[in-house]
Order: structure tokens, then C-alpha cells, then sequence
């Protein structure tokens, strides 16, 4: 049952990376960050691939982007994130910035 469980799993995570890509890839996201579930929602969460202490090991940042493409991140995860998009620090730093979505123009889903 476990192996179906992941099985499934994969296929709805790469279902999704298909539908994303081109978003992902025009908002200047390295696929490495995408390439897994577990690493995509580590970087929501974060805002940095991969986790470290050390900040000289991260090596990618979503602040690495210029500010326009922070901004268009925003409109993204703003779009696919579910109503409870606080829990998200990623979501949570750029929505300091960038203010409510309902002012920005969203993406489709």
C-alpha cells in the first residue's frame, strides 16, 4: 500500500510540475528547487535551497531575484497556496512587501 501511496504521489507531484513549469522557469526559480515535493515545500517554507546553518552552503535564495521576479513569485505562490498561506515564510516575507494580492494582477491556475 505504501508503494501506491508514493507512487501516487509522484505522479500528482510531477502533474503539477508540468502545469507550473513555464511559471517556475520564467520567475527565475532553479528546477533544483523543484525538483521534489519535499524540497519545493522546503523552500517555501525557508526561502532558501538547501536548508543550512550556514548561509555560505545556501544556493539559492529568493532574494537572489531582482524585484520584479520576488514580486511575480508572490503572485504565484499566492495563487497556488491554500487560504492558510501564513504558515508559509516565504509567502509571509514577500507579502510584507509586495502588500494584499487583490492589488496585484494574478496568474491563472
Amino acid at each position: 500500500m505504501s508503494f501506491r501511496r508514493d507512487h501516487d504521489a509522484e505522479l500528482e507531484w510531477r502533474r503539477w510540475v508540468r502545469a507550473h513549469e513555464a511559471e517556475l522557469v520564467a520567475i527565475g526559480i532553479p528546477r533544483e528547487v523543484w525538483a521534489d515535493r519535499l524540497t519545493w515545500w522546503r523552500f517555501v517554507d525557508h526561502g532558501y535551497h538547501p536548508p543550512a546553518s550556514n548561509r555560505r552552503d545556501v544556493r539559492f535564495s529568493a532574494d537572489d531575484l531582482p524585484e520584479s521576479q520576488q514580486h511575480r513569485l508572490y503572485v504565484f505562490l499566492d495563487t497556488i497556496l491554500p487560504a492558510a498561506r501564513y504558515g508559509h515564510s516565504l509567502w509571509a516575507v514577500l507579502h510584507s512587501r509586495f502588500g494584499a494580492a487583490s492589488q496585484t494582477e494574478h496568474l491563472p491556475r
